[in-house]
């Protein structure tokens, strides 16, 4: 199945520079990803509630290639590329009606069963075969990162307002934690490029999530932790 859906840059998703922002696409994508699981029937809520597990996102590659302006028309289009016995990857396009291509992303997203939080096979949330679509977007490959030479940047409470459905804290919201370590000034001094995020972990309303940097050659590499405990990293490529 292939999701598509039309949209368009509204004012709520634009940034300072009246362009789409790095948190609004990710929500697009989250959103789109979401609407094309229920379509099939295997979206998050009815897998809590057939089948007593849940569906986290453990991994998100996206790459932008131009940031829309504001009232720009958008056609997003999303689907299962492939799978492995205990995940699904989805991949999505966001892109003009003429077929410019502004924002790629691959999620990789496994199920937790929500009695003994270990993982569940897709199978057994209802995903069949014959829902994937194999074609991988070119160049969405997950990287492998390495904590050594960190240091600390900033640290954030996680508040009532960053959870989701599930109760613990939505995926975009580390993002902003991250983005909001910078003045709104310098994200306008330069453009990301491509963000990709790996999930290592959950974190709840009241804990306190300390963030740590890797400074490198056009581009940084952060980690979120909470205690002794990893819960995110995220490399953010600068064009």
């Amino acid at each position: 199945m292939v999701y598509e859906k039309e949209s368009y840059v509204a004012g709520s998703m634009c940034d300072p520079q009246l362009k789409l922002s790095v948190i609004a696409a990710l929500e697009l994508i989250e959103d789109s990803v979401t609407e094309l699981l229920g379509g099939m029937g295997i979206d998050g809520v009815t897998a809590m509630n057939k089948y007593g597990a849940m569906w986290v996102f453990s991994k998100n590659n996206m790459q932008i290639m131009r940031r829309p302006k504001w009232l720009e028309k958008l056609h997003v289009r999303c689907y299962i590329s492939k799978h492995s016995p205990l995940r699904i990857f989805v991949d999505t396009e966001i892109g003009s009606a003429a077929g410019e291509a502004f924002v790629r992303s691959r999620v990789e997203i496994c199920a937790l069963d929500l009695e003994t939080g270990h993982i569940r096979k897709p199978v057994t949330l209802g995903f069949t075969e014959d829902m994937e679509k194999p074609e991988p977007m070119p160049g969405l490959d997950f990287s492998r990162f390495s904590k050594e030479g960190t240091s600390p940047v900033s640290s954030v409470t996680v508040r009532s307002t960053n959870l989701d459905y599930c109760s613990h804290t939505n995926n975009v919201e580390y993002v902003r934690f991250i983005l909001d370590t910078f003045t709104s000034k310098e994200l306008q001094s330069r453009e990301i490029a491509s963000l990709e995020l790996h999930y290592l972990g959950q974190s709840y309303e009241g804990e306190t999530l300390d963030i740590g940097r890797i400074t490198g050659e056009g581009s940084d590499t952060y980690f979120i932790s909470r205690g002794d405990e990893a819960a995110v990293a995220c490399r953010i490529g600068w064009a």
